[in-house]
């Protein structure tokens, strides 16, 4: 299972790629971080019953569910703001979002059966997992609610958590980084293209 920093990532990634120049937008941002870690939420009810995995990497974990975020934001943007045409980049931005969950657990070690994700539910029972995950894997006792509690803080948490934080924080600087070179060049054209 990958943490919240990796899921994170994934959706500052989707908030970058969207984005138009300019000044960052904070709640956009938000909420693609929201959405990016939203599909993990399913462990709540897990932890509510005393047994934490019951309905992990179940509905929310799938391009179904996606699918549904993204009509559930082309609803409320049309509802809101009454324009089809920003509806539809909302729904698939959206989506979008909510779908960088699955890439990131696609490609995140799972040594507990069953391994991977029905990504494809409902139309397919096969779980999916990349043949060479990339991403290291925190082991969660999920017998008991105490017992998945601490294991989130073990040391192989921690240090997995520290090296998907400074993954963010690398990935945020090279996503800047890029973006100041391209107003750099733009600038030094505008200036080229003045005289």
């Amino acid at each position: 299972m990958a943490l919240p920093f990796a899921h994170a990532t994934a959706g500052y990634l989707v908030y970058e790629g969207a984005r138009p120049a300019g000044p960052h937008r904070p709640g956009i941002l938000a909420a693609a971080v929201v959405l990016a870690i939203a599909p993990d939420l399913d462990f709540v009810p897990g932890l509510v019953v005393g047994q934490p995995s019951a309905f992990h990497r179940g509905v929310t974990h799938t391009v179904l569910a996606a699918g549904v975020v993204g009509a559930l934001a082309w609803g409320a943007v049309r509802w809101w703001r009454g324009d089809a045409g920003l509806a539809t980049r909302a729904g698939l931005w959206a989506a979008a979002a909510w779908a960088s969950h699955l890439v990131v657990d696609f490609i995140t070690h799972d040594d507990l059966p069953p391994r991977g994700a029905r990504l494809l539910w409902p139309f397919s029972n096969a779980h999916y997992l990349a043949p060479y995950p990339v991403l290291a894997e925190i082991t969660l006792d999920r017998s008991t609610r105490a017992t998945f509690l601490s294991s989130l803080v073990s040391g192989q948490a921690v240090a997995i958590c520290a090296r998907e934080l400074a993954f963010l924080l690398a990935t945020v600087g090279v996503i800047h980084a890029i973006r100041a070179v391209r107003a750099g060049a733009t600038d030094v054209r505008g200036v080229a293209e003045g005289s």
